[in-house]
């Protein structure tokens, strides 16, 4: 069997986040079980990469369009995930070379509880991402004949061939549609560590957001919010940006210019942090 544990840190830097939770009151609620109704397993989905500054004011713009998701009275949930590969890494050089077909395995704790699911995310070439998930009989990130057998069924992988190589662990809200044709999650305080090293490093300045749809994007409110602040779509995996800034030596070509911009967002927000009375 194979696993690791999920680590306990502080965050450096959280002064965005109250002003962030500031705004989620204005949302209507919706609870775990009603998020679970409208479960998108099979979807079309969007990425984008922006400066953290920017959500208290997306949010304002969204209170009338959107439900947010509550759990234990928390309208923003900690999520931690382990990410598992090769030892050859397969799963991130098939990402890197654009290979349809690929996959991803990961094991997610969400929020504060004990419950932990083995996931595994599938892009077809039609470009539609499957996801399948079962929830573990372990509180920990451990591969047992369980999961080994749900692997086996869901991906070419098998357990002797997989190690965890990437922890990642950041701060979530989720938006649904009132028809629940739509949901939005918006990640920010994201931090990345290498379960096999002391590397690590921390993106307080920055926030990913993904659009899950069944139909158009165009018809998305959050999608023309993003657009009237001039916020491009963006291609973004968390785990193959955070396996390329905890490992310079991995080929990354192809996100050069992702990592770029994600050290350009995260140095402004610091420094920026830094200068007299900013909030």
């Amino acid at each position: 069997m194979s696993g690791a544990g999920f680590s306990r840190r502080k965050s450096i830097c959280m002064s965005i986040g109250d002003r962030i939770e500031e705004v989620l009151p204005g949302f209507p609620g919706i609870s775990l079980k009603e998020l679970q109704q409208a479960e998108l397993m099979r979807r079309k989905d969007a990425k984008f990469l922006y400066r953290v500054v920017h959500i208290p004011g997306i949010l304002r713009s969204l209170v009338n369009e959107y439900n947010v998701l509550e759990v234990d009275d928390r309208r923003a949930q900690n999520y931690q995930t382990i990410y598992y590969d090769t030892l050859n890494l397969d799963m991130y050089h098939m990402h890197h070379r654009g290979m349809v077909n690929r996959h991803k395995i990961r094991f997610r704790r969400y929020g504060s509880g004990d419950a932990v699911f083995l996931e595994v995310k599938r892009k077809n070439a039609k470009g539609v991402t499957i996801k399948n998930r079962i929830r573990t009989d372990s509180s920990e990130a451990m591969i047992l004949s369980k999961e080994e057998e749900f692997l086996t069924y869901y991906t070419p992988y098998e357990n002797r061939q997989m190690l965890p190589v990437l922890e990642n662990s950041f701060k979530r809200i989720t938006l649904v549609s009132p028809d629940q044709e739509e949901r939005i999650t918006i990640d920010y305080h994201l931090w990345f560590s290498s379960p096999l090293s002391d590397n690590s490093i921390e993106l307080p300045g920055i926030s990913i957001a993904e659009i899950k749809f069944q139909d158009r994007i165009s018809n998305s409110p959050f999608y023309r919010a993003l657009r009237r602040q001039s916020i491009p779509p963006s291609r973004f995996s968390k785990y193959c940006i955070g396996m390329a800034l905890l490992n310079p030596g991995l080929k990354q070509n192809l996100f050069k210019e992702k990592i770029l911009r994600v050290h350009k967002l995260n140095s402004e927000y610091l420094n920026k942090l830094n200068q007299p009375h900013y909030a």
